[in-house]
């Protein structure tokens, strides 16, 4: 992922504010649908998933920065609604133009290894807020109504949690 920026935080990956060339949302943003949770997401991803919101997951600084947090919350919340493996997940974020205009990645941004995953669940669920990204998501659409008459809520409560691993 080339959205990495390294600083002084520790191991915590975060966006970088700059766009890439081949950004996804640029070059096909315009052809996502109106009020669909791609569309959510690729206008709000940063504001609904500040990396303040994850910065207790990585307390040390050793190792290499982590996907960072907004994009990771995007996927995590992108992997429930539809349902889908940790394989199909990074499928999804390595082919399909929703899905990185949804995370702000680049046209030519490889994805993850999929046990990047379950890196990320499990230091969620050691959390003292593990269902921190669902909770974000629930406030917007009860704050603002947003999605309401997309498929966001009838999915919401079939939402699986954790998601297939195979």
């Amino acid at each position: 992922m080339s959205g990495v920026v390294r600083d002084d935080f520790g191991v915590q990956g975060r966006s970088d504010d700059q766009r890439e060339l081949l950004d996804a949302e640029s070059v096909a943003g315009h052809l996502l649908k109106a009020g669909s949770v791609f569309g959510f997401l690729a206008a709000h991803r940063r504001e609904l998933f500040p990396d303040e919101m994850f910065a207790d997951l990585f307390p040390t600084g050793r190792g290499r920065p982590s996907v960072p947090a907004d994009v990771m919350a995007a996927v995590i919340t992108l992997q429930a609604l539809q349902g889908l493996s940790d394989s199909e997940t990074v499928d999804a974020v390595t082919f399909d133009l929703r899905w990185k205009s949804a995370c702000g990645l680049a046209v030519s941004d490889d994805a993850f290894h999929p046990t990047t995953l379950t890196y990320w669940r499990r230091r969620l669920a050691a959390s003292d807020a593990p269902n921190r990204i669902f909770e974000a998501v629930k406030a917007v659409i009860a704050q603002t109504g947003v999605l309401a008459g997309g498929r966001w809520i009838p999915r919401c409560s079939t939402m699986r949690w954790p998601p297939r691993t195979r």
